[in-house]
């Protein structure tokens, strides 16, 4: 008697019914499925901004039902809001039907965050410095993005990444295909006549050189201080295209700050914070914009605050 064996078939994703308490309006979200993007799926647009934990925009009150938090280390989630019984959208999945309060509901985006998902093509890998490169991807379609801003990639099974990079990142082969959302973010540089200083460390360079891009091809007429800081020279990446971008502002300066220098390097020594400190521009009317790892940001925010700078007048973004 021949023997055979029967393969299990696997159980699709459970789905769940997500109902909105102050509109009564409802969609389906799958159980492997982020809340947020469920909504945005749908047509449903919920407050958020960065997408991955770290703003708390997206936060809702749970009313009913049960959810995973996915990723127990955002940055914008603690107790408080596991008492006050509040979900970051962004970073949970639906565990049962639930019913949630978001601080507003709309049907249609945010202006600057019409977030959509496609699927890019990884077209070029390029090597800037020690462990840090360049990739450029190709869109199915243009997209409306402001210089500061970024996508998030699903670089492998619930692996996003957004900013920094990952191994996973670095292990992806020019021709591959990636699925991406994007645009999320609002660190852009905004209008106005009051001087702008930037204050970028490690791979917070990407969304700081952007904006040094088109401050530069408008040619803007403010003030504009760049500061960049890294550990050693070679890991101030991209320094010549961004020191030619700040030398064509009517009205631009950069300093580069590393911890240890060589005997080439004829730039300042020592934490990036130390020669933000002696700006002149950095004063309560400054525009500032900033980001880096979570260490280098908050030190640059004590910076701020002891020069008067107010937190409505500071836009950063943590990565890392």
């Amino acid at each position: 008697m021949e023997s055979t064996s029967v393969t299990p078939r696997s159980e699709p994703p459970a789905e769940y019914e997500v109902t909105i308490r102050q509109t009564g309006q409802s969609f389906t979200a799958g159980s492997t499925e982020r809340i947020l993007g469920a909504a945005r799926r749908a047509g449903v647009w919920l407050p958020f901004e960065c997408g991955w934990g770290s703003c708390g925009t997206c936060k809702a009150t749970l009313d009913s039902g049960t959810v995973d938090l996915i990723f127990p280390d955002a940055p914008s989630y603690d107790e408080r809001d596991v008492r006050r019984n509040r979900v970051l959208l962004c970073q949970s999945v639906a565990t049962s039907d639930i019913t949630i309060k978001p601080y507003r509901v709309s049907d249609e985006p945010a202006p600057d965050l019409a977030t959509r998902d496609d699927e890019a093509e990884l077209i070029k890998i390029e090597e800037l410095g020690p462990e840090i490169s360049r990739f450029t991807f190709r869109l199915t379609a243009p997209v409306e993005y402001r210089e500061g801003q970024y996508a998030v990639l699903q670089v492998a099974d619930g692996l996003r990444r957004c900013g920094a990079g990952s191994n996973a990142l670095f292990a992806l082969a020019e021709g591959t295909a990636v699925q991406i959302e994007l645009p999320y973010g609002g660190m852009w540089a905004k209008e106005g006549t009051a001087p702008i200083v930037l204050v970028a460390g490690g791979t917070g360079i990407s969304p700081i050189l952007a904006m040094v891009r088109r401050l530069a091809a408008e040619h803007d007429p403010r003030p504009v201080r760049v500061y960049y800081g890294a550990g050693t020279p070679a890991e101030l990446v991209a320094w010549d295209e961004l020191h030619n971008l700040v030398a064509s502002l009517p009205a631009g300066q950069l300093t580069g700050a590393v911890v240890e220098a060589d005997e080439l390097w004829d730039g300042a020594t020592g934490l990036v914070t130390e020669a933000l400190a002696q700006c002149v521009e950095l004063t309560a009317d400054a525009e500032v914009y900033l980001a880096g790892p979570p260490r280098m940001v908050d030190a640059v925010l004590a910076v701020l605050k002891e020069h008067n700078v107010g937190m409505d007048r500071i836009s950063y973004d943590k990565f890392g």
